[in-house]
Order: structure tokens, then C-alpha cells, then sequence
């Protein structure tokens, strides 16, 4: 951890400290404490149970738990108890291994700044739901509503938005791409949870014990979600399992798809795409060949030359893979690149013959990794490239057969094998056995 990132981790407790603080010390509003009590053991006993619904993003009960808490206590005692919430649930994940990962315990350091944050976000929300609020109770249901959808909006925007700056601090990304990441992954799940909670607030109104009604549906929603992530990731693992089958099919191809993918993933991190968009990008590259399933043996291992028939079979390969692909939700974007990865940027790639930008930036990303592979990997017609002469071809080829921006971010990866020649004035004009090896590895890869 760098040290700016800790020094705003541990920053964020300064203003928390104070809220805090100011809080305490307002006179003090009759309330249930052991509705209080009911609530604080909920959110405790949710924020041991996260479910990670895509690297780096994980989401709990915490939020309806959180709201219900506004909505139903006097602001300063929200706040306190939002944060006495945290605490507790987070203070227990310190002493205890990870949930997700069954592996080491949260730091102190999370435990502070999480605790901070929903301090901070816990104020912004009562403030504002008992500034909107009109009646000041929950008789008055179109007041209370708006009152809660407004509070809930304001945690939503003040517990992503300090998450976020610390993302863009660690992964030194922009914060309005980490942000719109995060609300593409998480809104609708969060909407739920603040659903839930306002819900949960009308239930335990008046009679403490009914709080407790409520752990079923909150545990039957964090449940559904869980079971959710788990078929999307068990689907995507026997998609994956699918192609490798593939690539076992061919000796010389055991470890193609994956390999594709990790180059697919190093360019698309060295152009600075967003994180969703590298994880799409590396979801199509795992399964970019599956189409070849359909292709006969006779074809797919062929030692010499293809026929035009037998190359016509084998140019439907990214169309079969598309067409199993969108049978599965997991690859509704991803089929799109599967299908375009044999197209080139001067029109002459397969199967539509697409050029330019019309071809997804996530297949060109594909199509330079694929050819890197295939022609630095041995085959049945010839033995693997040097790497400086697979890197010299994909660079000759920039323009025309590959996207100039793609390989010029893969050769920058890999500095030690561009020649020398093209490290101030690239030549597009390339020696003919290199252009028909280039031409073979696009077609074959």
C-alpha cells in the first residue's frame, strides 16, 4: 500500500472523529434501545457475509440495515449506531479469517476507514432524510418515502464515492472510470438492499421483535445473490472448460485460449481500458476458438496447405463459437468479439469482412494476441517465430492486417523484442515469407 492511499485511509477518520463527535455531544432523544440493539446485531452479523460479485466488488446487507436506521432513530443516534454497526461487523472480520477467501483476516486499517466512511455517509443520509421530511413519522408514507429515497441516494453517493477515490489511488486509475465501474456492477443490488431497508424500517416500527422477521427475506436476498454469482461463475467456468477441450484437440494448441488471454489482458491494460471492459475482453479471448469444435479433425490438424473447401469450414468457427455463446447471458458482449477476431482492419478478415473501427476494439485487442500466440507457438507446418520476428510482422502489419494503436500497446509491453528498425521509423512494407507466416497465423491461429 502506497503511502498516500494510507495516509487517505486514515485521513477519512478525521472528519468521521468529528461528526462523531458533534453528534455526542447533541442532547440526547428518547429512542428503543432494544429495537437499537436488534438493528446494530443484523448489520453486524450481515457484513460478516459478503458476496464478491466481481473482483474487487463485494456487496452485504449492511445498506438496508444502515437505512432502516435513519429512517427510524433521531439523526445523531443514527449516525452512532451506523457506525457502532460497522465496527462491530468489520472489528469481527479482523479476528477471524476472510469469508471469501478462507485466507487471512481485514486490517486495522479497513476496519477504520470503513467504519469512517458509513460515519460520514450515515450523517449526509439523516441529514437530508429528516430535512426532506415533512411530517417528522412514517404515517405520512409519500413524505417518508421520497424522504428515504433521497437519504438512501446520499449514502449510496457518499460511501462510493470515498471508495472510489481509494480504488483510483491504488490501481492509479481515473476516479470517474473507477466510478463508473462500480455503479455498473453494484446499483441495482444496492437499490435492493435500500429497498429492503425502508421495508424493514416499516416492519420494526413499532414492535422490536419484528426486526427480526426481517432476517429471512434479507438473508433470502443475500442468498439469491450468492447463488447468482455462483451459476454466472460456474457457467463461465464450463464455457472455459469447453475451449480447452478444444485446444487439447491439437497438440500444438494445448494452451492457446489461455495464453491468448493473458496477452489479450496485458494490451488492453496498457491501452488504460476500463477494468470492465479488459475483463470483458479476457472473457472472449478464453473462449475465442470454441467455434472449433465443429471443425473436423481432417481440417483442424491438417499439416499442409487447406483447400478452399476445407478453408470455407474453417472460417466458420468464430460464427459456430458466437452462435453456442449466445446461449449463455455471461457472453451477451463478449459473442460479438468472439465473432469479429479473424477480421482485419483493411476489410480482407472473416466472416463479414468488416474494416477499420466497425471491428470491436475488443477483437482487434484479440486478433494481435491471437497471432502473437500462433505465431510464436509450434505448429504441425512449421516451428515457433523467433520473437523478434513475430514482433517485427505484427509491427509491418500495423494498418492493415491489425489495429496500428493495438500492437504498438503490445510492443510497448514488450520492449526487449521490437527491432531496432522500428523503434523510430516503422517500415509497413514486409518481406513476403514474414507476410505469408503473419497471413497463416491469423487464419490458423
Amino acid at each position: 500500500m502506497n503511502r498516500g492511499l494510507r495516509l487517505y485511509l486514515v485521513g477519512i477518520a478525521v472528519p468521521a472523529a468529528a461528526v462523531l463527535g458533534a453528534v455526542l455531544g447533541l442532547p440526547r432523544t428518547p429512542s428503543d434501545p432494544v429495537l437499537a440493539a436488534v438493528l446494530v446485531s443484523i448489520g453486524a452479523l450481515a457484513a460478516n457475509f459478503p458476496v464478491m460479485i466481481r473482483k474487487n466488488y463485494k456487496v452485504d446487507a449492511t445498506p438496508a440495515v444502515d437505512l432502516a436506521l435513519v429512517v427510524l432513530f433521531p439523526a445523531a443516534t443514527a449516525v452512532a449506531l451506523v457506525g457502532l454497526g460497522r465496527f462491530l461487523g468489520d472489528g469481527t472480520l479482523c479476528l477471524r479469517r476472510n469469508p471469501n477467501t478462507g485466507k487471512g483476516r481485514r486490517r486495522p486499517i479497513d476496519l477504520l476507514f470503513n467504519t469512517s466512511q458509513m460515519i460520514l455517509a450515515a450523517a449526509a443520509a439523516a441529514i437530508i432524510y429528516h430535512g426532506v421530511l415533512t411530517t417528522g413519522t412514517l404515517a405520512d408514507g409519500a413524505g417518508a418515502l421520497v424522504a428515504a429515497i433521497a437519504a438512501a441516494a446520499a449514502m449510496y453517493v457518499t460511501t462510493t464515492t470515498l471508495v472510489v477515490i481509494a480504488v483510483a489511488m491504488m490501481s492509479r486509475r481515473s476516479p470517474v472510470q473507477v466510478w463508473l465501474e462500480a455503479a455498473a456492477v453494484d446499483w441495482k443490488l444496492t437499490a435492493a438492499m435500500y429497498a429492503a431497508g425502508y421495508v424493514l424500517a416499516l416492519v420494526s416500527a413499532t414492535h422490536a421483535w419484528v426486526a427480526l422477521v426481517m432476517l429471512a427475506p434479507l438473508a433470502g436476498l443475500q442468498l439469491a445473490l450468492k447463488r447468482a454469482v455462483q451459476m454466472r461463475d460456474q457457467t463461465i467456468a464450463a464455457v472455459e472448460s469447453m475451449a480447452d477441450v478444444v485446444d487439447r484437440r491439437d497438440p500444438y494448441t494445448g494452451q492457446h485460449s489461455k495464453s491468448v488471454a493473458e496477452h489479450a489482458v496485458r494490451i488492453a491494460r496498457q491501452m488504460h481500458l476500463p477494468e470492465s471492459e479488459v475483463e470483458l475482453i479476457r472473457l472472449a479471448a478464453r473462449v475465442h476458438d470454441l467455434g472449433k469444435i465443429a471443425v473436423p479433425d481432417e481440417v483442424l490438424k491438417k499439416q499442409g496447405r487447406l483447400t478452399d473447401e476445407e478453408f470455407a469450414i474453417m472460417k466458420q468457427h468464430p460464427v459456430t463459437g458466437a452462435d453456442i455463446l449466445a446461449k449463455f447471458p455471461e457472453y451477451r458482449r463478449g459473442r460479438e468479439l468472439v465473432l469479429a477476431h479473424h477480421e482485419r482492419i483493411d476489410g480482407r478478415g472473416y466472416p463479414r469482412g468488416l474494416a477499420g473501427d466497425a471491428i470491436p476494439l475488443g477483437a482487434r485487442v484479440i486478433a494481435v494476441a491471437d497471432s502473437w500466440d500462433a505465431m510464436t507457438s509450434n505448429r504441425p507446418y512449421r516451428t515457433a517465430l523467433d520473437p523478434h520476428v513475430a514482433m517485427a510482422e505484427l509491427l509491418r502489419g500495423r494498418g492493415i492486417q491489425w489495429d496500428a494503436a493495438v500492437v504498438e500497446a503490445f510492443a510497448t509491453t514488450m520492449p526487449e523484442v521490437v527491432p531496432p528498425a522500428f523503434e523510430l521509423e516503422p517500415e509497413r512494407a514486409g518481406v513476403p515469407l514474414l507476410r505469408s507466416l503473419g497471413a497463416v497465423a491469423g487464419i490458423l491461429s
